[in-house]
């Protein structure tokens, strides 16, 4: 969906950006290229391989005006305070990326052996440091609210059970397992994905991080500029959307009262009545971006002491 990013973005030459989420340098290169000559951007990942590709890819074509830092787009405020400086555009792409999917040795797909790892950077533990320290009771709260998985009580006692006697070595071991726990549910997915989502989500901490994320960008955009933020399952949507909405009517006093007396002017406003979504043509030639969702906002006029 680039030229849906650079659209919502309203990405112009000379304008200064952030890629929360570089990945494998795609949306930083057209923001790049849409902002050239004198256009300047910030790409930030967790993930230190990514940064090494986005160098590869755009560094010396970019020179000064591309800025690589390996964080969490969660830091983003805190990165640019240091700079001094606020963003005309922010991007978000949240979720896990193509190459991390694709690569077995990142622990994120059952498709091939990988070891128990999900981690989308190294300021998180491994899966199986993960399932080392939880309890039954917290994997099952993942399950379920992450993965919206029915019998959760029963398969994280399965998985844990399994990890404690050795039997997990990798993923597929992992995706068996669940697949043997979960008969009857739907035959349009592998019964082990919802599993693996939530797992994913859990080591992490991506909804966390997504959710400060949403509520810094009065912190991170300067007035007039925009935050477009891209999710990939509803859990992230609901996220997204609702908290934008608290950016755009922050008020806190009761319904019935006449008018507002809180005090809290609204921060930004929404672009996007609806989430954008990819155009079939794009699905057929990337079936990933089936599941994404767009939204947009304008951050609006505020002092520091609003946010």
């Amino acid at each position: 969906m680039v030229e849906e990013v650079l659209h919502w973005l309203n990405v112009k030459p000379g304008g200064f950006y952030v890629d929360g989420t570089a990945g494998g340098g795609g949306h930083s290169a057209a923001i790049l290229d849409r902002s050239a000559p004198d256009g300047r951007l910030v790409a930030i990942d967790r993930d230190p391989e990514a940064l090494s590709t986005v160098r590869a890819r755009l560094a010396e074509q970019a020179g000064s005006r591309l800025t690589l830092v390996n964080a969490n787009y969660s830091q983003a405020a805190e990165i640019l305070a240091e700079r001094g400086e606020l963003a005309d555009g922010w991007l978000v792409d949240a979720g896990v990326s193509s190459h991390q999917l694709d690569e077995p040795s990142r622990g994120f797909s059952f498709q091939q052996p990988g070891p128990l790892d999900m981690r989308m950077g190294p300021d998180v533990p491994t899966l199986a440091e993960y399932l080392e320290s939880t309890s039954r009771e917290e994997l099952a709260r993942v399950i379920k609210v992450y993965g919206e998985v029915r019998g959760s009580w029963g398969v994280a006692g399965a998985i844990l059970g399994a990890f404690s006697r050795g039997e997990l070595k990798s993923t597929t071991d992992l995706a068996d397992l669940v697949a043997s726990k979960q008969r009857g549910g739907s035959r349009k997915i592998h019964p082990a994905t919802l599993v693996f989502q939530a797992l994913r989500i859990a080591v992490n901490r991506e909804l966390e991080h997504l959710e400060a994320a949403v509520r810094q960008i009065p912190n991170v955009v300067k007035p007039g500029g925009r935050a477009v933020f891209m999710s990939f399952h509803s859990l992230e949507d609901r996220i997204v959307k609702h908290t934008f909405r608290e950016l755009a009517d922050p008020c806190t006093c009761p319904r019935d009262f006449p008018q507002c007396a809180c005090g809290k002017e609204p921060l930004v406003e929404v672009l996007t009545r609806q989430s954008v979504v990819a155009g079939d043509e794009e699905v057929q030639t990337n079936p990933r971006a089936r599941s994404a969702r767009l939204r947009a906002l304008t951050v609006l006029p505020h002092t520091r002491s609003d946010v």
